[in-house]
């Protein structure tokens, strides 16, 4: 659980909605045990919490934003603007692409899904869920959450490599009930 992270969020979500509000959302970051029940807990807490904000525009654009481990690199931009160069077609494109266990290319729209799981994860919800965090879902929750590593994590290799007016959509994720993490990616037509 990264509470640095959880504390930038929190400045964030309290500029804008007050402390009152940002203390009932996050509760005390620096006391949350490391067992997944407390995790489990905190997290319910927090994601719940950000629903009752009724922002959802603005946590999920927070929430892409700050992903904290990182994406995007310039190296994975350079090399999706390479191998887009180099492609005849959208589709050679999406074959070169190594973002994301599935994909799925509709006109210019490419869906990539992640759904193969990096660690153990100990929730009963996020069964193959990335985030370290969300791995500790109990319950299904909003996909504010989500935001962070669909639009966030992945979107911004390909902002990066077209441009920051490239629309990137959330589309499903393990916590909100779905069969894998997917984002929508609008790319530029060839």
């Amino acid at each position: 659980m990264d509470k640095k992270w959880l504390s930038r969020l929190a400045v964030i979500v309290e500029a804008r909605h007050g402390k009152e509000v940002c203390e009932r959302v996050f509760g005390d970051i620096y006391s949350v045990e490391k067992n997944h029940a407390a995790k489990a807990a905190w997290f319910e807490r927090f994601t719940s919490g950000m629903d009752d904000l009724d922002d959802k525009e603005f946590l999920a654009n927070m929430m892409a934003d700050n992903c904290p481990c990182g994406g995007g690199s310039e190296r994975e931009a350079i090399k999706l603007r390479e191998n887009y160069n180099k492609s005849e077609t959208l589709e050679d494109f999406v074959a070169m692409t190594k973002f994301g266990d599935k994909k799925k290319l509709v006109g210019n729209v490419l869906y990539l899904t992640k759904n193969k799981t990096r660690r153990k994860n100990m929730g009963q919800i996020a069964q193959g869920c990335w985030c370290e965090l969300a791995g500790h879902a109990d319950k299904y929750v909003s996909d504010i959450f989500c935001y962070c590593c669909t639009v966030g994590h992945t979107g911004k290799a390909f902002k990066k490599a077209f441009g920051d007016d490239t629309r990137v959509e959330f589309v499903e994720s393990l916590i909100v009930g779905g069969k894998g993490c997917t984002v929508a990616i609008h790319l530029p037509v060839k």
